[in-house]
């Protein structure tokens, strides 16, 4: 496919990037320096020069295969009321030695099971789906306040995928990078990340509230999970805080949760800290 644009926003690096995207001469290819750092803000000022249809965000550190964006498009030929194309990804480390397949939340079209999960996590990798642009009102952009908080993927991709035409595709063609030091996602100071966390699902939250809706059970029930990891995570990194304040905040979710599957019973009856040295080996 060669009908497509690219806009590479400058957005604080400190490598040769800029140097290296001079030297291309392709027509097709706009660099743009943001005036502000940070990368909502970033995509939000490369979203408002775009012309194309549809929108993909890449960031600097992934990839994509040469079929992507024809695979991508032809599933949104097919579902022309679709707001959203979403497919599958592959994780991979710079040794490129394993790749780790991933579909997305919902995938085969179950859009309770995408609203359910996308509460509290992103439900897919940013550069396995593709956006109509014109879903992409001003009330649905990035949420720039939320550019340091290393989920802030979590607080684009729910409001945008609720009552929106989501399309799914089998084929891969986003090659995610995992492992890497300078990423948003390879948690260092796992403190901001517990703390990112919740903000990012009480904005969640204030979404639904917005529309005067309240998060159901399964939505309840994502949140206790996601917040329960969180309270793992943070015991393995020997921070007793973090892992107090994500405890606190998954017990406070899941007094509000019914019995609704023997997992969440158990929790409710033993505890999250009992429940999770009995199934992890972690209290």
């Amino acid at each position: 496919m060669t009908d497509w644009e690219m806009i590479i926003v400058e957005n604080g690096s400190t490598d040769t990037g800029p140097e290296v995207v001079r030297q291309f001469s392709d027509s097709r290819i706009q660099f743009v320096e943001s005036p502000k750092c940070g990368p909502g803000t970033a995509r939000n000022y490369g979203l408002n020069l775009a012309k194309g249809e549809w929108i993909l965000f890449l960031d600097a550190d992934d990839l994509i295969e040469p079929t992507y964006l024809s695979e991508r498009v032809k599933t949104a030929l097919d579902n022309p009321l679709a707001n959203i194309v979403a497919g599958c990804w592959e994780e991979f480390s710079d040794d490129f030695n394993t790749r780790t397949f991933h579909r997305p939340a919902g995938y085969g079209g179950d859009r309770i099971a995408l609203e359910n999960s996308a509460i509290a996590a992103a439900p897919w990798a940013l550069h396995a789906t593709i956006v109509k642009r014109s879903h992409l009102i001003p009330a649905l952009t990035w949420p720039e306040e939320m550019d340091k908080s290393p989920s802030e993927d979590t607080a684009f991709w729910f409001p945008l995928i609720l009552g929106a035409s989501v399309a799914f595709t089998d084929q891969a063609g986003a090659l995610y990078r995992v492992q890497t030091e300078n990423s948003r996602n390879y948690i260092i100071d796992i403190s901001m990340w517990v703390t990112g966390v919740i903000s990012v699902i009480h904005r969640n939250i204030s979404v639904l509230t917005k529309k005067c809706l309240m998060p159901n059970q399964l939505q309840i029930a994502s949140i206790v999970r996601t917040l329960e990891s969180n309270y793992r995570m943070s015991i393995h990194r020997s921070d007793r805080v973090s892992a107090n304040l994500a405890l606190n905040e998954a017990n406070s979710w899941l007094r509000q949760c019914h019995f609704i599957s023997i997992s969440i019973a158990l929790r409710k009856i033993l505890g999250i800290k009992f429940f999770n040295l009995l199934r992890f080996g972690t209290i």
